[in-house]
């Protein structure tokens, strides 16, 4: 079996790739052959990764702009894969859709990340065609699927994890906290590139809150994006830029984690967030906005506010979940939470190979 994965948004330290990556990796050694596309050069990290896995990687710049090229290139790519499996957040999809079927390419999957998208005017003009097109549907969530492909059946396939790896760590937690000078400080944690979707300023507000409150908290962001520069003079403008940590994109955010006493994501809208799943298993309490769907909480340990709600009730409410914990137990027991769900990435790669195998002999029989 040939798969190739396309990945809609630019391959970077982020949701989307960050589920593909995991999937491929998952693939390892099991016979599929892999391709993935990438619309923007992939640092070296990821280059690593697929030819540890001997799978093609092929860049094909995505611009809507020039549509018709970008269908005709990876028409090209696609020719002699089984499968095409398109992770992205709308029916603009219907590109790679296009594509993979003018490619004679059987199973075409449209995967959806998300319950929103940016571009809301042409995704509403180009759900007809896609539905057309599409012969495979994915999501990451029930929300998330109901958002993109409405009363049409879909599959829901976990974002899977590898758990172990998130396992709470005392040892990088000591060594993170000592580089900061926090150890002794509350830290507050966020997870995600600098994007409008993620909603820094509202965090940026929360934490303001919270500092007043308390002033031994401290801010740790994980993440890059268009963003950050503004998040930067509106952190110095409260003049607490000594309180929050940039981090930049990371390699090693699992050891960060380690760090954080405690996750904050407002996010103005979300599929089934990846990193929420990872934070889980690090044992950390996380408070989310409640645009964020139910089935992220697999442990217990996430708790739901709207984003109606004022800055200072959400500090409020992290101040009260700062109470000491031992989070190596708490680590210990939402990996097992984690891995009963499904939400382990062995158990999400079964499904999935299984899912590839049982639809494709359905179009054969055709």
């Amino acid at each position: 079996m040939k798969v190739l994965f396309v990945c809609t948004v630019p391959t970077e330290k982020s949701g989307i790739p960050g589920v593909v990556f995991n999937l491929m990796n998952g693939f390892r050694g099991s016979g599929i052959e892999l391709g993935y596309v990438a619309i923007n050069e992939p640092d070296e990290s990821y280059r690593r990764i697929l030819k540890g896995l001997d799978a093609g990687l092929y860049v094909i710049p995505r611009k809507i702009s020039n549509p018709l090229r970008y269908v005709k290139d990876l028409a090209k790519v696609a020719r002699g894969y089984d499968v095409v499996h398109v992770h992205g957040n709308s029916a603009t999809m219907v590109l790679e859709m296009l594509a993979a079927k003018l490619a004679g390419v059987r199973l075409r999957i449209a995967h959806s990340h998300n319950t929103s998208c940016s571009m809301k005017g042409i995704d509403k003009c180009m759900r007809p065609l896609f539905y057309t097109l599409c012969n495979g549907r994915m999501a990451c969530g029930e929300e998330a699927g109901r958002w993109l492909f409405r009363d049409k059946g879909f599959k829901v396939l976990n974002n899977g994890i590898d758990s172990e790896k998130y396992r709470f760590s005392q040892v990088n937690r000591d060594r993170l906290r000592r580089s900061l000078d926090w150890e002794d400080n509350a830290v507050i944690g966020h997870v995600g590139n600098f994007v409008e979707q993620k909603n820094h300023r509202f965090l940026i507000e929360i934490f303001r809150s919270l500092y007043a409150r308390n002033d031994n908290v401290r801010l740790l962001l994980l993440g890059a994006g268009p963003l950050q520069p503004e998040i930067e003079e509106m952190v110095k403008g409260y003049g607490i830029e000594d309180k929050v940590h940039f981090a930049g994109s990371v390699n090693n955010p699992h050891e960060y984690m380690s760090a954080m006493d405690f996750v904050v994501m407002p996010s103005l809208f979300e599929g089934l967030p990846l990193t929420l799943v990872e934070e889980q298993a690090n044992g950390l309490e996380c408070l989310v906005a409640d645009t964020i769907t139910r089935d992220a909480d697999l442990t217990g340990n996430v708790h739901y506010m709207s984003l109606n709600e004022s800055a200072d009730k959400w500090a409020r409410r992290i101040e009260a979940g700062l109470a000491d914990k031992n989070r190596d137990e708490v680590s210990a027991r939402g990996i097992e939470d984690i891995k009963r769900s499904g939400f382990d990435i062995s158990s999400a790669v079964k499904d999935l190979a299984d899912y590839y195998a049982s639809e494709l002999q359905k179009y054969e029989k055709k």
